[in-house]
């Protein structure tokens, strides 16, 4: 009996022993299919946004090289960001072709010149007839004018040969019969005072009425000559106005009017535009076709190839070395707002070789597909233009008090949240959960996130990353030290 109860007590231990180890299994188990977790309290935060993108030098200054229109190229011999020197040969035009060019260009000036010299033979008949003209309106006003001075000379004439007051009384009183016949009446021997009378009445009354006449006839023949006179100055007039107008005739067939002037003209600029440009070639061809540069820079722009013709813009642009030096790049449009005129960025050249620091942001443009072109200028002369670079540039956003890790929020459906770790008592004792909680992000930069005050207290714990996905409630537990 003894030795049953050593045995039983013995298996009893022997099984103790193995639930032991197979919860403890079991715990391992469990615990092992939770996510591991490392933790963090909300602090506050400087958030700092960066900004990198890569750009080239280039000059304020470029100069167009701009060759004859029409020319046809044999080969281009720069490429672009290539340095050149005054001498250098940028392209070739090819001769042969040059050479018909300046052919047409020849048998064109001689068109347009008969053109010319026929315009000019119409507008010297044209002179002539002018010239004739202007003698018919000298010759016919002329005539007018000598006839309405002879009608204001006869005027003159008559009025100077009017005969005084008085005269002119005594003369109309000779003719006046009744005048005569009471004048006699009254003037013989045995006049009677009733004849005295009549004479008398007579005489006054007649004399009145040869004043009121002779005012009238003398205040006619003063008119008459004032109207003559008019009549004269108004023929001088017209005839002045139309010897003028003739000779303008004349000027304007001369100097050419309306649109045979014009033409005359079009036709001057022409002729000289053709020779200007065949100057042009003869001495292109002088140098055999050879496009050189004339000052030292860099080639930006290569406009035209091998096989093209020029145009009237420009073939190559060079950039000045002497210039003004900007470094260019492009930012995308979500990053232009962080960016303002005076912001100050790094740049490295050379893969790291050359690096710039305080870098002044001279000026901001938009471009059209809604990017940033950003300018800074560059004084060291150790970076050369068309040389490649990187900038950097770290924008303080602002501080604020409620910051979280990057990591630490998570997005759903277009809303942000934090998973919150919370105790929890459960049959196998304390055990942490994750509890989402929403959150309203306003602002974040590479490392932190700023959530709006409040989100998160500084006392609550909250999952910072982990190495499995977490969904809300779900058990946790935290990463060993």
């Amino acid at each position: 009996m003894g030795k049953f109860k050593e045995r039983a007590v013995k298996y009893f231990a022997v099984f103790m022993l193995l639930m032991l180890i197979c919860t403890i299994v079991s715990r391992g188990i469990y615990a092992h299919q939770m996510p591991k977790v490392s933790t963090g309290t909300a602090e506050p935060h400087t958030l700092i946004h960066k900004i990198e993108a890569e750009g080239a030098v280039l000059t304020t200054e470029e100069v167009p090289v701009v060759a004859e229109a029409g020319l046809l190229a044999e080969k281009v011999c720069v490429v672009e960001g290539q340095k050149v020197s005054p001498g250098d040969l940028l392209f070739q035009i090819e001769l042969a072709d040059l050479n018909k060019l300046m052919t047409d260009l020849d048998h064109q000036i001689q068109v347009e010149e008969k053109k010319l010299s026929d315009l000019q033979s119409s507008s010297n008949t044209a002179i002539n007839r002018a010239n004739q003209d202007l003698q018919d309106v000298a010759d016919t006003t002329a005539g007018e004018v000598g006839r309405a001075q002879d009608e204001l000379t006869g005027a003159q004439q008559a009025l100077n040969q009017f005969p005084a007051e008085q005269d002119y009384k005594n003369a109309a009183m000779e003719r006046d019969s009744e005048y005569q016949r009471l004048r006699k009446a009254a003037e013989k021997k045995k006049a009677t005072k009733e004849e005295k009378e009549a004479f008398s009445i007579y005489r006054d009354s007649l004399d009145a009425a040869l004043s009121a006449q002779y005012a009238q006839e003398r205040k006619a023949l003063e008119e008459a000559a004032a109207e003559k006179e008019k009549a004269v100055n108004a023929a001088n007039t017209s005839r002045n106005e139309a010897i003028k107008q003739a000779q303008r005739g004349v000027e304007d067939a001369k100097n050419g009017t309306g649109e045979d002037a014009a033409a005359k003209q079009e036709q001057k600029n022409q002729i000289n535009q053709l020779k200007e440009k065949r100057e042009k070639l003869a001495s292109l061809e002088g140098a055999e076709g050879r496009i050189l540069c004339d000052m030292e820079g860099y080639v930006s722009r290569i406009l035209i190839h091998a096989g093209e013709r020029t145009m009237d813009t420009a073939a190559l642009v060079i950039s000045d070395a002497a210039g003004e030096k900007l470094f260019q790049a492009i930012l995308p449009p979500e990053e232009k707002t962080y960016v303002s005129r005076g912001d100050t960025i790094s740049l490295s050249f050379q893969n790291g070789k050359t690096r710039l620091g305080g870098v002044e942001v001279e000026a901001l443009g938009e471009l059209e597909d809604g990017s940033c072109q950003i300018s800074a200028k560059i004084s060291d002369p150790g970076v050369a233009i068309m040389e490649r670079g990187k900038m950097e540039m770290n924008k303080d956003t602002g501080r604020y008090s409620c910051c979280v890790p990057l990591s630490a929020v998570y997005s759903d459906n277009g809303s942000d949240y934090v998973l919150l770790v919370k105790e929890k008592e459960t049959i196998l004792g304390t055990e942490l959960t994750a509890e989402k909680r929403k959150v309203k992000v306003l602002g974040r930069d590479e490392e932190y996130v700023a959530l709006e005050d409040g989100a998160v207290t500084e006392d609550e714990i909250f999952v910072v990353d982990s190495d499995k996905d977490i969904k809300d409630g779900a058990r946790i537990r935290l990463k060993e030290e």
